[in-house]
């Protein structure tokens, strides 16, 4: 069994070994015991990794159908929230307890006319602890007594907080939003952090990748975590990190998921609910509302909370991983210390040739297909820029190589790319491509555990443009030999010819030959059948064989008369010629009609005079 399987089985035993326990209801206060006008306790870190309390006073109770939308309304004060700037961004989980008893997590901001700001929504203890118990079959009631109800009051959830004036103006009305869940970063910068937050909206329009040709099929497109109702901090955290102590994960304590780490870090932080011996539960809402999980569960160090009039928030930094968040549901995050999550092992190895300067980055990554897209190209564009310190035109060639528990070998390709605007665009764009390719397929999940990419990159646009394509006769019959030139510019260079022949077979059932010369790989033609493969090996090498850019294909095409389509081609035979470091673009076709031999004799041509250009 592959470690990752393995691993996947202990955690599950974990988690289903927990459906045993019941809890006392001494150690906490159900909805079913809250009454209006109770005052208790918060607890959070604002600074200096301390745990501080709050007050807070229960106004009542949002009853709504079912439990997963039900909230005990509270007003927060005291010195800490004063510090804090109200309620901030990482305070999300901050338990609440009253007379010494847990009643829930702090988990959302609220404006409501009839009660001074700032004000919260706590999402009550019972369903945070079916995310830590989910097997358990001592479900807990999760019914509030009527006199605690806020009658005839609605709750609106929106993604930032309102205005005044439509507070003022509804004044039945609660309006909550998320106290979010903050990314924080360290060593990303710049579009980096665009593309991470909002993914990669610049779009190729003459450069076709590996999974353009063979079909994305499921693999999700790179929308950035933003989609995701994840908010980036607007500073990052600096030094050393969290110490990796699982002593300091206790109740109103910070606690960290780690979506990278190494070289370049990113994450959330958030604050714990509860713990029960190496069980927690925290954030009082979802981190991606992923379900069943293996996230690296971190230690967090908080440096400050930094007031905002849009947002406080805490600034923290990750620490080393603890242990693994099993559980990403609508109530809370749940997770175990000890066993930590398997992670992809990504190298970026960058050499600039102009400068002679070698530089490697080294991230572990989480293995969550969801976030790969967004994870690769944002560290993948932060290696090139901070290695080549400038954004502009250039060649990249690059060597990837991806393994994994469920791949007899690895996957290896290579290729060539020139921009005359942005070098770092396609060889992050390429490995995000494949890699969600693979965990994408429909055979099995080759449980990717290592990416290499090996990039040489030069200032010099390395292109070749295919300027002219020429056959020595306007005619053919079936069987006949088509002689090609190919004209080819490099840029700003010279200009060189190639030679090559095509044969055409005598059986060919067509009336019409078509003669392309393009660099790269090509999409299938209408009149092609889409390729089928019988396993994951058939796709890695469906994968490795594709032409690189460096590649120029002369190719034979015929017309497809059994095809709805009269125009829908398919390719009959070609010829391939390399350049390596170069990138060859732009394509050239001709269109020639197939005579049968009679015709040609009763035309009288002679078929070895020289063709169109020759």
């Amino acid at each position: 069994m592959p470690k990752r399987l393995m691993l996947s089985f202990f955690l599950l035993l974990i988690l289903s070994s927990s459906g045993t326990l019941a809890y006392d209801r001494s150690e906490f206060l159900f909805l079913d015991e809250i009454e209006i006008g109770m005052t208790g306790i918060g607890k959070t870190i604002v600074a200096g990794d301390i745990i501080e309390d709050f007050t807070v006073e229960v106004l009542g109770v949002i009853d709504q159908a079912g439990t997963q939308s039900d909230f005990i309304v509270v007003q927060v004060s005291g010195d800490v929230i004063g510090r804090a700037g109200g309620i901030a961004q990482g305070m999300s989980g901050s338990p609440v307890y009253i007379d010494g008893k847990l009643i829930g997590a702090l988990s959302r901001a609220a404006n409501w006319s009839k009660a001074i700001t700032p004000i919260g929504l706590v999402t009550p203890i019972e369903p945070m602890l079916a995310v830590l118990d989910a097997a358990r079959s001592d479900v807990v009631a999760a019914v509030p007594p009527a006199s605690a109800v806020l009658a005839d009051v609605d709750l609106v959830m929106t993604a930032s907080p309102p205005s005044n004036l439509l507070v003022a103006s509804l004044p039945n009305t609660i309006f909550s939003y998320p106290v979010s869940t903050p990314i924080i970063t360290a060593g990303l910068s710049g579009r980096s952090l665009d593309i991470l937050m909002s993914g990669l909206s610049w779009q190729a329009t003459s450069t076709k990748l590996v999974t353009d040709v063979l079909g994305s099929g499921l693999a999700p497109k790179a929308r950035g975590l933003s989609a995701l109702g994840l908010t980036l901090l607007p500073l990052a955290g600096s030094g050393a990190g969290a110490a990796a102590d699982a002593d300091s994960l206790v109740a109103g304590g910070s606690v960290g998921i780690a979506l990278a780490s190494g070289d370049i870090s990113i994450g959330s932080l958030g604050t714990i609910t509860y713990r029960d011996e190496e069980l927690l539960i925290g954030y009082g809402h979802p981190f991606i509302s992923n379900g069943t999980s293996q996230f690296p569960l971190t230690s967090v160090s908080i440096i400050d909370t930094m007031k905002s009039l849009q947002a406080s928030f805490k600034l923290g930094t990750l620490g080393e991983p603890l242990g693994t968040i099993l559980e990403d549901r609508s109530a809370a995050i749940g997770g175990k210390l000890g066993p930590i999550a398997n992670l992809i092992d990504l190298t970026w190895a960058i050499y600039d040739a102009d400068r002679n300067i070698d530089d490697n980055f080294f991230v572990g990554l989480v293995d969550e297909p969801r976030l790969i897209p967004e994870l690769l190209l944002s560290t993948g564009f932060e290696a090139i820029d901070t290695t080549l310190d400038r954004v502009g035109q250039g060649t990249v060639e690059v060597a990837y190589q991806i393994y994994g528990d469920n791949m007899l070998f690895p996957l290896e390709r290579r290729d060539v790319f020139f921009s005359s605007t942005d070098v770092a665009i396609y060889a992050p764009w390429q490995l995000a491509s494949i890699v969600s390719f693979l965990q994408y397929n429909a055979f099995e999940d080759p449980c990717i555990t290592k990416a290499v990419a090996t990039m040489h990159i030069t200032e010099e646009i390395k292109g070749i443009q295919i300027a002219g394509l020429n056959i020595d006769s306007p005619y053919y019959a079936p069987g006949d030999t088509i002689t090609f030139e190919v004209v080819l510019q490099t840029f700003q260079g010279r200009q060189e010819v190639r030679y090559g022949t095509l044969q055409i077979p005598e059986d060919l059932p067509s009336d019409i030959v078509s003669i392309r010369a393009y660099g790269g790989p090509r999409y299938l033609e209408d009149g092609e059948p889409v390729p089928e493969f019988s396993g994951l090996a058939d796709l890695i090498e469906a994968v490795e064989q594709l032409p690189a850019y460096d590649t120029l294909t002369v190719e034979l095409f015929g017309v497809d008369i059994y095809s709805a389509d009269p125009t829908a081609l398919f390719g009959v035979t070609e010829v391939t010629f390399v350049f390596p470091g170069y990138a060859l673009y732009d394509e050239r076709e001709i269109t020639v009609t197939l005579l049968s031999e009679s015709l040609l004799e009763d035309s009288g041509s002679d078929e070895s005079s020289a063709g169109p250009g020759w």
